[in-house]
């Protein structure tokens, strides 16, 4: 989605945080999905070893987010509409929103940390539809369609580009999945964040991927480290000045891994990523869209992973 437009208060904010990712300075979010610069002795892990900075993602201070329902409550203003879903309305209990659903006790924290935010439930899995607000004046806002699905114990989401004038647009395809274009915000085998992990840290998580998106778009660059294993999508994707996604160094690409593929003939490289990505261009499901463009409910959890690659590719 070209042409942003961002006042120089918001750009430059923009480049701080880009800035910082470099130095492996991890930025705050407060409330709404706003990403603000951390102070500087704040450390940031690597891809794949942020397990410990979990408790600094929670780190909302009071003047960062108000305190969080205890006990499964509902916060006032939020209540079990009509349809299946939860949003705004009048004040009442969340206990049977999602009945037996190992994340029943946190709905309340979602809504508090992320306000507007709809849930869809569907017996112990349930959808949340929420909005991320990234930098203070963004014409736009991060949307995130996040499926959690305690049967098969995962999660899996969707990210659009919410604006006024333009309706949605995907947010993609870097760092999204095969074939299905979900979100790929973190290489899972390091533990970065597991399922019965905070879903606020998740969607923390998600507002910095939607934030990183937005300095690509801005400035032509990813910030910060990265994770793309396959030599063509390298080859494809990467910019000299971006660090290297081979998980094996702090290098910039032009530095690490840019001139072994450079040897490597093309076309058996793309043929071995044609194979890894099971031949596939990357796109959200229909069902997926419409539900974000039109506020329609959501489909069948299991209905849409059987009908889509369950082994998709993590992390790129």
């Amino acid at each position: 989605m070209g042409g942003t437009t961002m006042n120089n208060e918001s750009k430059e904010l923009l480049r701080v945080i880009g800035r910082q990712l470099d130095r492996s300075i991890f930025p705050r979010v407060k409330n709404g999905g706003f990403v603000l610069p951390s102070e500087p002795h704040v450390p940031f892990q690597p891809v794949g070893k942020e397990k410990q900075n979990a408790a600094e993602r929670q780190r909302r201070s009071a003047t960062e987010s108000r305190p969080r329902p205890q006990g499964g409550q509902g916060t006032s203003g939020k209540s079990w509409a009509a349809g299946g879903s939860w949003s705004a309305g009048a004040p009442s209990s969340v206990l049977d929103a999602v009945s037996g659903s190992a994340y029943q006790d946190e709905l309340g924290a979602v809504c508090e940390a992320y306000p507007g935010a709809r849930i869809w439930g569907q017996g112990e899995d349930f959808w949340l539809l929420v909005e991320s607000s990234l930098l203070q004046n963004l014409p736009r806002k991060a949307c995130f369609l996040v499926a959690v699905s305690t049967t098969n114990k995962l999660v899996r989401a969707w990210a659009f580009w919410n604006s006024c004038a333009v309706g949605v647009t995907w947010i993609g395809p870097r760092h999204t999945n095969f074939p299905d274009g979900s979100i790929c915000a973190f290489e899972p085998r390091d533990g970065t964040w597991q399922f019965g992990d905070s879903l606020v840290i998740l969607l923390d998580i998600y507002s910095l991927w939607a934030l990183r998106h937005l300095h690509y778009e801005v400035f032509g660059r990813w910030p910060g480290p990265q994770s793309v294993a396959p030599p063509y999508e390298r080859m494809l994707e990467l910019r000299d000045d971006e660090f290297c996604g081979c998980g094996q160094s702090q290098k910039l690409y032009v530095e690490c891994c840019k001139p072994f593929d450079n040897k490597l003939k093309l076309l058996a490289a793309a043929v071995s990523f044609g194979f890894f990505s099971a031949f596939s261009v990357r796109n959200p499901p229909k069902s997926v869209v419409q539900c974000v463009l039109m506020r329609e409910p959501p489909p069948s959890i299991p209905d849409l992973l059987n009908a889509t690659n369950n082994n998709v590719a993590i992390e790129r």
